[in-house]
Order: structure tokens, then C-alpha cells, then sequence
């Protein structure tokens, strides 16, 4: 209404002036929309108001008045004036200069604070946990510019924290340590107050345990470290080594870098929970595989058993005819030879009541039953395995040394299956002492493979202690995982030999198996089997 009042009388209509009442009608509305909706608070703003009059008329108010009473008004009053003005605006002045000197003084923070802002929002989106871990650490290291980078997770199992991730722009000598101990202080700092720790702030604190945490991050070569937690539990924790240009990190940066890990912990978990579930997708999908091979093998077994029958019928067969004939062999070189056909014969044979026997073996291994358990004794089992593995193993290669008990040990179980376990054993020994022997080339090493047993009131303790080339930390908990191997090639090993090994040991059996190994130095499996009565 105002603006058509305004327009009208530049056309020299005179009309009364109603639109500046209702320009004093808007400012009202206002007034009530504020007062009765509470769209500011009234009060508060009222009150800096009265503050601010009441501060602006002592401050200025008093010096004018002193003038004013002794000199009158004259020319003083205007430069006065103008003091009084500038006085008032150059507050905001210097606010506005202040801003703009911090703008160009602190550009380069506040733009990688905004980069990190972004790259946090977008973590979450990467499922594998080394890309993940990877990228935070190429995000820090360039973006920040800092020296180096060093990201550790915790390991339930070992109660540690491994390094898992690493970036230097600045190279040098030392390297940060591979592990961590979980129980250091300063996880113990972490897991009191969650807060990251400075290195500047820690060397002047006055703390008891300040000198020791200075200490520890001085180790690590660190500016800055800081936790990242996943269900308030301690699961990450951060390495910052300085800024290249050696600036201090300032209270922004820690906020950001808490934001930063926040949304880190939403992406470390998204990505253990996908690691999981990947893991879990492949033990069912393996284990589906087992069970065909057991349908298989439940087949072929019989087939199998049909062929060894064939064979040991026609070699029984042979050797009747042969023993029937032995007139016929008159003078003492054909005696040899038939002779040596016998023995022949014989041993065919018997390997054949032995292919049997493997293969009622496998059948009770997938056809899981009680029956065929008997006494067995260990010397025996051991000497049977030895025979078989020197069908691939040459006797001369590598030597085994048996502590066992003069009088004899015996076991409870299958023959076959225990036998097979040894075997196995025997096998994956020599593997990995032939792969040491290659690799290494030590002067004076020879394969050996030392098996130890012992009775411990009810059951049987056995060891196989090889000096192969041992087991990396990162397989030891894949290792009876089936068809995974550590074996040079795929074709020395399927990866299911040490699966099979423990379905017969802990399933079949109710005994247990462990393994210890040093890299460079050998493993030790350890068994434990029933002791027959």
C-alpha cells in the first residue's frame, strides 16, 4: 500500500497518504508476530539492547557532558562528534578486518578441513576394509599434509593392536613398530576419557602420567594421535606424525579430525560386517562343497571297492596257480623268479586289503559312525603312515625321530583314520622342510621331523615338531580352513588335508588338535587322542 501511495504522487495526483499507515500497520504485525510466537527471544534481545545504551551513554555520554558544562557549544562539539561516531562503528571495523586477515592467514586449514568434511561423508560407501583404511590414511597424508600416517586395529584374539595401515610423504630411518600392546597407557588414557592426545600439550602438562605419554607418542614419532571407538569399545586408533610445515594442530583440527573419526567408525564397522559376512558366505559356500565331495566319495568308494576286489581276486588267483605250478620251475633261476612273482603277489595283496581299508576309512569319515575303533598302537600307526608317505617322500630326504615309550603306547580309534591324520602330517612336514631347504639354503640343515608321545592319565599326547619353513601369523587361523594352503603350488596341495585332520580328530576321534609355529623355524602340531583301557 505504501509503494501505490509512493507511485501515485509522482503523477502529482494528490491523495491522502493511507499507505503510511499501513507501513506502521506492518512494523506492528511483526512486532506481535515476534512478541506472541516467539520467533526471537524478546527479553534477551531487549535486554542487550538496555546494555548496550546504557555502556554507549557512559562511555560517551560522560566526556560530552563534561564538555559540554565547561566549554558550551563551539567547535570542539564537532570533532567530538565525529570521535564519538568512529568510536561506535570501529568495533565492527575491526571485526570485519579481523575475518578477512584470518580468511587469508588460515586458507589452507580451513580448506582441508573442508576436504576432510566431504571425504568423511563418502566413507562409507567402501565395503573392503584395506581400501578403507587405505584411502583415510591417503586423505590425511595429503590433504593435511603430514608426514606420515599410521592406522591401528585391535585383535581380539591376541589382545593387540596391529598396524593395518600406513602412509609417509616424509621418508627417514625408523618405521612405526608392526604391534601394539592393548594394555599400554596409552589405551588405557583412551579408554578413560576418549579424548586424543597432543604432543605439545602432553610435554607441558602437569600430569603424573603426562611424561609417560609423551613418551609413548615420541616412540611412535606422533603429533597427534587419536581413538576411534565402535560400540565403546577401543577399535582404531590414529598415528599423526607432524605437519610438513611444522604448524601446530589447532583446536579446529581436532574437532575435525573427531568428526573425521566418527564417521571412520561408521565405515570401519560397515566394512567388518561386510568382511564377516563375505567370510561367512564362503565357509557355507565350502561347505556345501564338502558335502558334494561326501556324495561323491560315498559313490566312488563303491566303485573303488569293486576294483581292488577285481585286483585281489586275480592276484590271489595268480598266485594259487603260481604255488599249483611249482614243479614246473625245475632249475634254481626260474625257483628265484617265481619266488620273487609270489612275493609280488603277496604284496599286491596286501596293498589292495590296504586300498580297502582307506577307503572304509573315508567311508566312516563321511558316513560318521563308532564302528571299527579298537586299541591301537602308536608305533604301529606310525610306522604304517611312514610306508605310505614314502610313495612320495623319499626315505633318504629327510629322517623322523620317535620318542615314544619303550613299552609301548596304544590309542583308541580307527586304525585308518588315525593313520591317515599321521600321514598327513608326515606329508605337510615335508612340504614345508623342502620349501625351507629351497628357499633359505642354510648350510647343515636337513629335514627332520621329531614326534613325541606320552600318556596323561586317560588320554595320549602327541607332537610333530618339524624345522620347516613355518606358518605367517596371518594363516594360522585359516590353516584348517578346507581348500586353503600354504603350499608352494596348488598342485602339491588341495587345502584339505589339515580340514580332514581335525573332522577326524576332534569329530570322530573327541580328541584335539593345536598348532604353534615360528616363521623361519618350524611348527608343532600337538594332538590329543583317547588312551585305550
Amino acid at each position: 500500500m505504501t509503494g501505490i501511495v509512493d507511485y501515485i504522487i509522482k503523477y502529482h495526483l494528490e491523495i491522502y497518504p493511507y499507505g503510511y499507515f499501513s507501513a506502521l500497520l506492518f512494523i506492528g504485525i511483526i512486532a506481535y508476530a515476534i512478541v506472541r510466537y516467539r520467533l526471537m527471544d524478546i527479553t534477551l534481545a531487549f535486554t542487550k539492547l538496555g546494555i548496550l545504551i546504557v555502556v554507549y551513554a557512559l562511555v560517551l555520554g560522560i566526556p560530552l557532558g563534561i564538555g559540554w558544562r565547561m566549554f558550551g557549544f563551539g567547535p570542539w562539539v564537532f570533532p567530538t562528534g565525529a570521535a564519538i561516531l568512529l568510536s561506535t562503528i570501529g568495533p565492527f571495523v575491526y571485526y570485519f578486518f579481523e575475518r578477512e586477515a584470518e580468511a587469508r592467514l588460515l586458507w589452507e586449514q580451513r580448506r582441508y578441513q573442508k576436504t576432510l568434511r566431504q571425504a568423511s561423508a563418502g566413507m562409507g560407501r567402501i565395503r573392503e576394509l584395506d581400501k578403507l583404511l587405505g584411502l583415510i590414511s591417503f586423505i590425511l597424508t595429503r590433504t593435511v599434509k603430514i608426514e606420515h600416517v599410521g592406522i591401528y586395529m585391535f585383535r581380539k584374539d591376541t589382545r593387540t593392536f596391529l598396524l593395518s595401515s600406513m602412509r609417509r610423504i616424509k621418508t627417514g630411518e625408523w618405521s612405526l613398530p608392526f604391534e601394539l600392546p592393548g594394555d599400554m597407557l596409552m589405551m588405557k588414557a583412551f579408554r578413560q576419557d576418549g579424548a586424543p592426545l597432543v604432543y605439545d600439550e602432553l610435554i607441558h602438562s602437569s600430569s603424573e602420567e603426562a611424561p609417560d605419554l609423551a613418551r609413548g607418542m615420541s616412540g611412535l614419532h606422533a603429533a597427534l594421535v587419536f581413538p576411534i571407538f565402535i560400540r565403546s569399545e577401543l577399535m582404531t586408533i590414529v598415528v599423526l606424525g607432524p605437519k610438513i610445515r611444522h604448524t601446530v594442530y589447532t583446536e579446529d583440527d581436532i574437532s575435525v579430525f573427531t568428526i573425521l573419526g566418527n564417521q571412520a567408525a561408521l565405515a570401519i564397522d560397515n566394512a567388518l560386517f561386510y568382511q564377516d559376512m563375505k567370510q561367512t558366505q564362503e565357509q557355507l559356500f565350502k561347505a556345501e562343497k564338502m558335502a558334494t565331495i561326501g556324495i561323491m566319495a560315498d559313490g566312488l568308494s563303491h566303485q573303488i571297492n569293486n576294483r581292488l576286489h577285481a585286483i585281489g581276486f586275480v592276484s590271489g588267483d595268480m598266485e594259487d596257480t603260481l604255488r599249483m605250478k611249482r614243479a614246473l620251475f625245475a632249475s634254481p633261476e626260474l625257483e628265484d623268479i617265481a619266488q620273487e612273482f609270489e612275493r609280488g603277489f603277496r604284496r599286491l595283496e596286501e596293498n589292495v586289503v590296504h586300498g580297502r581299508n582307506i577307503v572304509q576309512g573315508l567311508m566312516k569319515y563321511t558316513r560318521k559312525g563308532e564302528e571299527g575303533e579298537a586299541p591301537c598302537e602308536v608305533a604301529d600307526v606310525l610306522r604304517s603312515a611312514w610306508e605310505m608317505a614314502q610313495f612320495k617322500v623319499k626315505a633318504d630326504s629327510m629322517r623322523i625321530v620317535e620318542d615314544l615309550p619303550p613299552e609301548g603306547l596304544r590309542i583308541r580309534g580307527n586304525f585308518t583314520q588315525i593313520q591317515e591324520v599321521f600321514f598327513n602330517l608326515i606329508d605337510n612336514a615335508y612340504d614345508a622342510m623342502m620349501q625351507r631347504k629351497d628357499e633359505m639354503k642354510e648350510p647343515g640343515f636337513f629335514p627332520t621331523l621329531r614326534v613325541h608321545a606320552q600318556r596323561v592319565e586317560t588320554v595320549v599326547a602327541l607332537t610333530f615338531k618339524d624345522n620347516g619353513i613355518g606358518v605367517k601369523p596371518e594363516d594360522r587361523e585359516k590353516l584348517f580352513t578346507p581348500f586353503f594352503t600354504t603350499k608352494a603350488t596348488s598342485r602339491k596341495g588341495t587345502g584339505l588335508g589339515l580340514y580332514v585332520i581335525r573332522k577326524i580328530v576332534e569329530e570322530n576321534h573327541g580328541g584335539r588338535i593345536e598348532m604353534e609355529s615360528v616363521p623361519g623355524e618350524g611348527t608343532e602340531f600337538r594332538i590329543i587322542l583317547p588312551a585305550a583301557v
